[in-house]
């Protein structure tokens, strides 16, 4: 038998002993459930990073896309407008010559010209000045009147043909230098407008210069964005290892829900003939991108059945639970990975989850064990969504599978 005193110890011990077993799990539980959450409100803060730089990554691209185009039409325009000097030069060039022709042309007339010119005055001065005999005598030695009239008229007809040889060596003079004066004025107007093609060129020059140091700097930024998105993908990671391994130690320490191994199509009125886009590359419905990947399929419902379609018509779809477990995440998504909108994730136990997005509203709470086909959402539209439709993912240990092997 105990004494009083020891006795009162001993129940003290007892009870201390009873109440840390079965106190002491729950708070265990607690404790990892805010550290899960934790992690979970860390694991969507840096996949909100991501989103982020993914889309001022998506904006440089765009950007180095739109400056790779305007330099391939500036070297484009470059090489047309140097093909266009080439033949200006050649052209000057030609005219250059050409004028240099009618120079030594226009040269040789008007020697032409001056020697006629001095040839006729001396045969004038010959044939009309006193003291100079030759064509007097020629006149006067002849037989007869007559004679003297021909003789006279063919010295004349002499000079008149020297003033017509005189006449065409100076229009042919004039028409040289009318040619060479529209020649000159021809090398002046490509002169000009190789002066301006010139200008042209170095301007599309300073442009190519200005945006190639422009794609320069995108290209720098877009190498930036790689690798921090490259960083917060291995962060991500690591943070979805350690929420693997929170849920495998809870899962050690709680049996709220015994999954029953396969999995519940979560509409039950909307079979697979309602999926609109199933697991796998797809084009995006928003962006329009091809071989975007897609993590789950959609199920679609009509525009009647849906709460926020003006065709509603009082009769919503309720989105079951696919299997027992216990959720995990309900609410808008935040900070999650962008465009769930409204979603529920819950735990299947052995590293499976399934997720429901888009929802229009919830009826389950994080924490909550749930039961297989138990109803915990409404189908909705929300996030990045085209129209009332349920998203559904099956992940294990975290990564993405086709939910079309779990049913």
């Amino acid at each position: 038998m105990f004494s009083a005193k020891p006795r009162r110890v001993f129940i003290t011990l007892l009870v201390a002993l009873i109440a840390s077993t079965f106190i002491l799990p729950g708070h265990a539980f607690s404790s990892l459930e805010e550290k899960i959450k934790e992690s979970q409100q860390k694991l969507g803060r840096v996949e909100k990073n991501l989103r982020d730089r993914g889309e001022k990554l998506n904006e440089y691209k765009s950007e180095e896309k739109k400056l790779e185009s305007d330099l391939a039409n500036l070297e484009s325009r470059l090489q047309s407008l140097q093909r266009e000097l080439d033949r200006l030069e050649r052209e000057i060039r030609d005219v250059t010559a050409n004028i240099e022709l009618k120079e030594r042309e226009l040269a040789e007339a008007e020697e032409q010209v001056e020697l006629r010119d001095a040839f006729l005055k001396k045969r004038l001065r010959a044939i009309y000045e006193e003291g100079d005999a030759g064509y007097l005598e020629v006149l006067f030695e002849v037989d007869s009147f007559a004679e003297f009239i021909t003789r006279l008229n063919d010295l004349k007809l002499i000079a008149e043909n020297d003033l017509d040889l005189l006449e065409l060596a100076f229009d042919e003079k004039m028409a040289i230098e009318a040619a060479k004066e529209e020649l000159e004025e021809e090398k002046a107007r490509l002169q000009n407008l190789e002066a301006e093609q010139v200008k042209n060129l170095e301007e599309l020059r300073k442009q190519q210069a200005a945006r190639e140091e422009l794609l320069k700097v995108v290209q720098e930024n877009i190498d930036a964005q790689e690798k921090a998105i490259r960083e917060l993908e291995q962060e991500s990671q690591k943070i979805e290892t350690l929420i693997q391994q929170l849920q495998i130690e809870r899962h050690s320490q709680t049996n709220q829900y015994t999954p029953s191994g396969d999995l519940l199509w979560p509409l039950a009125e909307y079979g697979t003939s309602w999926i609109t886009s199933g697991y796998g590359a797809r084009v995006h419905p928003i962006t329009g991108q091809a071989g975007t990947f897609h993590g789950g399929v959609d199920i679609g419902i009509p525009h009647s059945r849906w709460p926020g379609s003006h065709s509603y018509n009082g009769n919503p779809v309720y989105i079951r639970a696919a299997d027992n477990g216990v959720v995990i995440y309900a609410g808008l998504n935040g900070s999650l990975s962008y465009g769930y909108g409204r979603l529920v994730i819950i735990d299947h136990g052995k590293g499976l989850t399934t997720l429901y997005a888009h929802c229009h509203s919830i009826s389950v709470a994080p924490g909550q064990a749930v039961s297989r086909g138990q109803n915990i959402a409404l189908v909705g539209s929300t996030g990045s969504s085209t129209g009332p439709h349920l998203h559904f993912e099956v992940r294990v240990n975290g990564a993405r599978q086709n939910p079309m092997g779990y049913f």
